[in-house]
């Protein structure tokens, strides 16, 4: 009885110091906006006091421009232990504000003839066989302005699990994907008919990538001609595979804490795979409001763009309390980026964060719009799924350990069951939603899923008679259980 009792206290000190060790080095630490500040400190002041508690954001890289004024500051940290400060030369990938530039683009490749917008693709691209009718009488003019009726991606089962491996794992969905691919996805296509918005990345990536093949140059070499080397916009840039990353770049994180793959170049880099520096976006928009940038006819707002209000090519055009907002914001796995100008004030700004939690809010503040009321940015579901999941994840564990299966077939549901329990919890760490939930939920649910491990470990059953049948069952219906509780990981996943 005393040995009984020995190994009993053994296991519940191991078990505190389990969840000890959790406790410090794994529970979930949402990010948060530190008080470190470089630039313009009453910039920096009223970019704190849009962010309110700064829960979420890690590091901003501001610029506002008034008239030709033009303002810099850099808040919290860039996640880079070798530069962990943020001014206006601190790199971040600026996603979708790529979109905007591929427009600029192609407006001023027109400007130069060089290519013609309202060409259909079938006739710019006579070599390719188009599936869907529809899309190749589609224009530039209609991909760049998200008018050609195409799909965010292409809908297949390899996208689907790119974005999966996203969401669990952080990794770039487009990684190793080239402008081959993005044209077989393209031939690949169906249209639901063109001249009505749909925001599409496929759709903006086969302009650019269709452009350069019809110039006969690549995008990034195009794009480094023709708009970033007139606005001597020198930081910004395309990271390949097989080069390093900026050594004052910052690193990307979700909301919630987790660490993020950078997003490199592909061929979807016209859609949104470009680097940039508040500095560099800060010339840009200057220019527009100079009436100087490259593809000036890219910011004019010509077509209806649902709720956005007007687009031209990649640029949108919002009403909003009175005034028109030239505008396009950016996110990639984790990292969230704004651009915005209103020429009747000469006003402009430019806001990156290494977070994916957006700042469209603090870009409007700083522009001078009074705060709208905005979806929440957590959903109840994503509440209730994330504490849940957590005290759930001992369940299976909890649920075996008072069953009086026959020891063998005990041995593989427990073992089962535990792996699932830290499979989930892991999961959760990483796309639960923690800046709504508090992280001491997880820790609640390590905690009960070891006294889970405990319990069953002190109710296994003793050893009765060779049961192989018994055990062939316990193997044939754990084939379910990890069917269907595979299915409920992924589904989580996918709802988080």
């Amino acid at each position: 009885m005393v040995r009984y009792q020995r190994l009993g206290l053994l296991l519940l000190g191991i078990t505190f110091m389990v969840v000890l060790a959790s406790w410090i080095f794994l529970t979930p630490r949402p990010a948060t906006l530190s008080s470190a500040t470089t630039g313009d400190a009453a910039l920096a002041a009223q970019v704190r006091a849009a962010a309110g508690d700064g829960r979420g954001y890690r590091g901003l890289a501001v610029a506002a421009i008034n008239r030709d004024r033009v303002r810099f500051a850099g808040l919290g940290d860039s996640g880079n232990p070798k530069r962990p400060g943020v001014d206006k030369s601190t790199v971040f990938e600026a996603g979708s504000l790529g979109k905007s530039m591929t427009g600029m683009l192609l407006a001023e490749l027109a400007a130069r003839k060089k290519l013609r917008l309202d060409v259909s693709l079938q006739k710019l691209l006579p070599d390719m066989r188009f599936g869907d009718p529809a899309l190749g009488s589609a224009t530039l003019r209609d991909l760049a302005s998200h008018r050609a009726g195409l799909d965010l991606m292409p809908a297949n089962l390899h996208i689907f699990m790119r974005g999966v491996e996203l969401r669990i794992m952080g990794k770039d969905p487009y990684r190793g994907m080239t402008e081959a691919d993005v044209f077989t996805a393209g031939q690949n296509a169906g249209s639901s008919g063109t001249g009505t918005f749909r925001y599409s990345n496929l759709g903006m990536a086969l302009a650019g990538q269709t452009a350069a093949r019809v110039v006969g140059q690549e995008y990034e070499a195009l794009l480094r001609q023709y708009v970033l080397a007139p606005l001597k916009m020198r930081s910004t840039r395309m990271v390949h595979s097989d080069a390093a990353v900026p050594r004052n770049s910052a690193t990307g994180y979700k909301a919630n804490g987790a660490h993020m793959q950078h997003w490199l170049t592909s061929g979807y880099t016209p859609a949104g795979d470009i680097w940039s520096t508040s500095d560099d976006l800060a010339r840009l928009v200057l220019a527009e409001l100079r009436n100087t940038a490259p593809g000036a006819e890219a910011a004019v707002p010509r077509f209806d763009a649902a709720d956005a209000g007007k687009i031209g090519l990649g640029w949108y055009t919002t009403r909003m309390q009175g005034r028109e907002i030239t505008w396009h914001n950016g996110s990639t796995g984790g990292f969230a980026s704004y651009m915005g100008f209103d020429r009747s004030s000469h006003q402009g700004v430019v806001i990156l964060s290494n977070t994916d939690q957006p700042v469209d809010a603090i870009g409007k503040s700083l522009l001078g719009l009074a705060p709208e009321t905005e979806y929440p940015a957590h959903r109840l579901s994503q509440i209730v799924l994330t504490v849940l999941c957590s005290i759930g994840a001992a369940g299976p564990v909890f649920f075996v350990a008072w069953r009086r299966f026959p020891r063998k077939i005990y041995h593989v549901h427990f073992g089962f069951s535990i792996a699932f329990g830290v499979t989930l919890l892991f999961l959760l760490r990483r796309i639960g939603d923690w800046l709504s939930v508090p992280s001491a939920v997880w820790a609640l649910g390590g905690a009960l899923l070891a006294i889970g491990f405990l319990l069953g470990v002190s109710r296994c059953p003793p050893t009765d008679r060779d049961q192989r049948s018994d055990v062939r069952t316990a193997l044939s219906a754990a084939r379910y259980e990890v069917v269907l509780l595979s299915l409920l990981l992924l589904i989580i996943s996918v709802e988080l």
